[in-house]
């Protein structure tokens, strides 16, 4: 809990830095009166953390400013806005104008140089970091708080050992500044970054807490008396953190504040739940994830250290409302209990939605759909959604109207550790993985037998829960047979975002693309794949270096990777020796034999090799609307949906760019009902990888997606495709039935039988 208070305060003294600047500064008696009033307005959205409006309504202020003075204000302070919502690019650019613009005025130049230095810190351009805090130091001059604010930014770059003798320092000097509403939210802020000390940081917290006075401001008196109830909970002062805590809210509760007020319901129900208070508990996490959800469109966006910023933030607060009602529910029978379950569900449910809207990159890039829909499936479907919670693993289990509940005593780290040993041993083809296998199997699969089979459940959709994203469900084994023998299986990234209903009654008309040799392409690969491959074809083979696979991993996306080589002498793409061996590097002969094989159980058009380049791809989905687009090729695939892509032979094709043909208006009405791509595959490790494949089909209103979990055997993927639309071709047979009749039909054959060759392959989104 402590990082997370840590990081909603970490910015609060980079806003005092800008927002102080409207009480001081001139420029805010600027002539134009819409100049005044946006800024104004601005001021109080940035002071309530609501970054889109005042990103707009500074927007309108730049428009209405009448001087270079006022155009600096409005530039610096919409930079700052950029910068809390992670537009890094933006937020640097603007704030670097800002420093040129207002070069008049030193005390504005000091506020945007620690501002820029804080970005450049946030990066690792530590270099440019202190020399920004440097000029802004010396722009400050004799402004005493100022320096102060500007030295708590920058202690945040000192060794630990160092850090809390820089806190000190600068209460002793905070304490000789006049008292006002500055000083006062600088102490709150050194108490913040104190606490995290220890005693003795917590012993200066106090301190400084108790030296902020009085304030006219409601907001920020409840941010004092709220850092204050902070520090009781963390001391187990409960009774004392409980009123202190309610006289926060109370002191803000008639402002229009709710993020803070997310910050004091979220502290107010563990500490209720500390009580035992479970009711009560469940009703203030409740208002706290309302509160979220009010001001979800401001929250930063960001993805960093193989992890979202909404997932490490904000995840916790969702989760400790479910596991409150899952706890309830395991003490409640028939009608009591149903409604338990499907809340704690939905408060899951909306984590999932906001995983999913951070990798596509905004928060409208997705419209959840109803629910109910997935209740009303049919009787021999049931949908499994597991929920990982710290101490133990729940199951909830659908089929019609019932839901149930099973709960299994695995904590969250042994399970994430056996998950990642399954995929590992399955990835890299090893003999030996049928005990962790089983293993899973138990925690999974085994508790929920009953129930299956009284029901005589023939499908199942998996709602996979962080980890459990990567793992093959097919292959988990009981110790006989694997699950895929038993049950026709679809993956769905959640039950309100996947809208499932029967395969439209059409004239089946494809798409059928495939790479077999890279041409021209070559020439537009980023440099970071250039890299990985160093002239060998290292990546174009698996499995014991017997079986060409078809997926490759962008190793780093970052704009860094991509523009600098990481090797000393970075091979020419004009060196024919090298270019020849990248060619044989990206080759997939088994691609001709797939398109060859499909064309006789897919009507419709080919594009192979030479014929697949990237404005007759685009051309055809134009004009034509196909109900199958089957794509044959390298996908690479990047951390997020803007950095993947899938090679053509002339050129790359974004992610985005296939979503948006897929969007178009020829679809609108009709969607694509089958997205197959034969070549993709998940970064090892990284649970929110599949992600890639559900957002591409969610945007793009594709109603299923068939891919792959990792790279697969360009022996077996002819095979799997041929089978599985032979398989949907025959009436009455749903799409994931025919992965499961394609899946079994790999694990007859000996030599395919490794799940390496077969399991990989996960249905997305609709499944009938």
């Amino acid at each position: 809990m402590a990082d997370k208070i840590y990081h909603y305060w970490s910015s609060v003294v980079l806003a005092l830095l800008i927002l102080s600047f409207f009480g001081v500064s001139g420029f805010v008696n600027a002539s134009t009166q819409d100049f005044d009033e946006n800024l104004a307005k601005s001021k109080t959205y940035l002071d309530q953390g609501q970054y889109i409006q005042a990103q707009n309504t500074l927007e309108q202020a730049l428009n209405a400013a009448g001087s270079d003075e006022q155009r600096a204000l409005a530039i610096g302070t919409l930079g700052f806005a950029h910068y809390q919502l992670h537009h890094d690019s933006d937020a640097e650019k603007l704030l670097k104008e800002a420093l040129i613009k207002g070069k008049e005025n030193r005390r504005e130049r000091a506020r945007w140089s620690a501002q820029l230095a804080s970005l450049m810190m946030t990066q690792g351009r530590f270099d440019e970091a202190k020399r920004f805090y440097i000029n802004a130091l010396a722009f400050a001059e004799n402004g005493e708080a100022l320096k102060i604010g500007i030295e708590l930014q920058q202690a945040e770059m000192l060794p630990r050992n160092e850090y809390l003798p820089k806190l000190n320092d600068l209460l002793r000097r905070l304490l000789l500044v006049k008292p006002g509403e500055d000083r006062a939210k600088y102490l709150v802020r050194l108490a913040t970054l104190a606490h995290q000390f220890g005693q003795e940081g917590r012993k200066l917290a106090y301190e400084s807490l108790l030296a902020t006075n009085t304030t006219k401001s409601p907001r920020l008196l409840a941010e004092i008396i709220g850092a204050t109830a902070q520090l009781y909970e963390d001391d187990h002062r409960y009774d004392e953190a409980f009123q202190l805590n309610q006289n926060a809210i109370d002191t803000v509760k008639t402002t229009e504040s709710p993020d803070l007020l997310l910050e004091l319901e979220w502290r107010k129900g563990r500490l209720y739940r500390n009580r035992k208070q479970i009711p009560e508990a469940i009703a203030a996490f409740q208002r706290a994830i309302e509160h979220v959800e009010t001001i979800r469109h401001d929250i930063p966006l960001t993805y960093r250290n193989g992890q979202s910023s909404f997932r490490t933030t904000l995840e916790p607060l969702y989760q400790q409302l479910a596991d409150l009602l899952l706890e309830q529910a395991n003490h409640q029978n028939g009608m009591e209990k149903m409604p338990l379950l499907r809340r704690a569900r939905s408060v899951i449910e909306l984590i999932k939605q906001a995983e999913l809207e951070d990798y596509l990159g905004g928060r409208c890039a997705i419209q959840p759909k109803r629910s109910t829909l997935l209740e009303a499936v049919e009787s021999k479907t049931a949908i499994i959604y597991p929920i990982i919670l710290p101490d133990r693993l729940e199951l909830l289990v659908s089929t019609g109207n019932d839901i149930q509940q099973f709960t299994q005593s695995i904590n969250a780290k042994n399970l994430r550790e056996a998950a990642r040993k399954f995929i590992g041993a399955l990835r890299s083809g090893q003999p030996d993985f049928n005990s962790i296998s089983t293993s899973l199997y138990q925690w999974l699969i085994a508790p929920l037998e009953g129930f299956l089979y009284q029901r005589n459940i023939q499908t199942l959709v998996i709602v996979p829960d962080g980890i459990l994203r990567l793992i093959p469900f097919a292959a988990l084994y009981d110790g006989e047979n694997y699950l895929i023998e038993r049950y026709a299986i679809s993956t769905s990234p959640g039950l309100s975002i996947i809208e499932p209903s029967p395969l439209q009654p059409q004239a089946v008309k494809s798409l059928i693309v495939g790479l077999s040799e890279p041409g021209n392409v070559i020439d537009h690969l980023p440099d970071a794949i250039l890299n990985e491959f160093k002239g060998t074809n290292s990546r174009g083979v698996s499995l014991n270096n017997q079986t060409r696979s078809r997926a490759l991993i962008m190793p780093d996306d970052s704009e860094a990777s991509t523009t600098k080589p990481t090797f000393e002498k970075q091979p020419k793409r004009s060196d024919e020796r090298f270019r020849q061996q990248l060619i044989e590097a990206f080759r997939l002969p088994g691609v001709i034999t797939e398109v060859e094989s499909l064309k006789s159980t897919l009507p419709g058009t080919v594009l192979l090799d030479g014929a697949f380049t990237v404005d007759r791809f685009r051309q055809e989905l134009i004009n034509e609307r196909y109900s199958v687009v089957h794509i044959a090729s390298h996908l690479i695939a990047g951390s997020n949906a803007a950095s993947s892509f899938i090679m053509a032979h002339d050129n790359i094709i974004n992610f985005d760019e296939i979503d948006g043909l897929l969007r178009s208006g020829k679809f609108a009405n009709q969607p694509v009902e089958m997205l197959t791509l034969s070549a993709c595959q998940t970064a090892e490790g990284d649970d929110r990888a599949p992600l890639g494949l559900s957002g591409l089909a969610i945007k793009a209103k594709v109603r299923s997606a068939l891919g792959t979990l990792w790279p697969v055997s360009d022996e077996a993927a002819p095979l799997l495709m041929v089978e599985f639309y032979k398989a949907l071709n025959q009436a009455g047979t749903s799409k994931t039935q025919a992965l499961q009749h394609a899946q079994k039909t790999l694990l007859a054959n000996k030599k395919l039988a490794h799940p390496f060759f077969w399991a990989p392959y996960i249905l997305i989104g609709n499944w009938l």
